[in-house]
């Protein structure tokens, strides 16, 4: 009969072993995620943006009352519509400021839309009205890598190319 002999104790591999290459993976996945995530900045602006713009313009129309959007620096703040009986001025700041995470350039009719902090009694720099108009705008995201150019010039709603 033959003998039964035990492994001598290399083979495999060990936990500690098995924990050292299930980090490496998970630093080089972070990485690797992080790098996707940072060239598309300008277009993600440009998805939540437009995101925003349809939520507001369908609240308007759907709410029967104005929406407001005001450019904070790096981002916009949404704002409520004043009471029925309020003054014209009683737009109030709805949740937190959204970031823009990359660089972001308004102009409306009149010329460049600049960022400001949240003044007492804030205006929108651009309103949705209940019957489906906006104020025109065109806003230009710069990115990485990209160049995207959204106009809406009132009614028909919001127009965005890339380059």
């Amino acid at each position: 009969m033959g003998r039964i002999t035990t492994s001598s104790g290399d083979d495999g591999f060990t936990l500690l072993e098995m924990v050292v290459v299930v980090a490496v993976m998970a630093v080089l996945s972070v990485t690797a995620t992080f790098s996707i995530t940072d060239r598309s900045r300008g277009e993600g602006d440009v998805i939540r943006f437009a995101a925003a713009y349809d939520r507001l313009r369908d609240a308007a129309i759907l709410g029967a009352a104005p929406q407001g959007l005001i450019l904070v620096p790096d981002g916009w703040q949404i704002l409520r519509p004043p009471a029925p009986n309020a003054p014209e001025d009683g737009w109030q700041p709805v949740g937190r400021a959204q970031k823009f995470r990359g660089e972001a350039r308004f102009e409306g009719p009149n010329g460049a839309i600049l960022p400001r902090e949240v003044p007492r009694a804030p205006k929108p720099d651009i309103t949705f009205l209940p019957d489906g108009q906006v104020s025109p705008f065109e806003v230009t995201f710069i990115g990485n890598e990209s160049l995207s150019r959204c106009r809406s010039a009132g009614v028909l709603g919001l127009d965005c190319e890339g380059a």
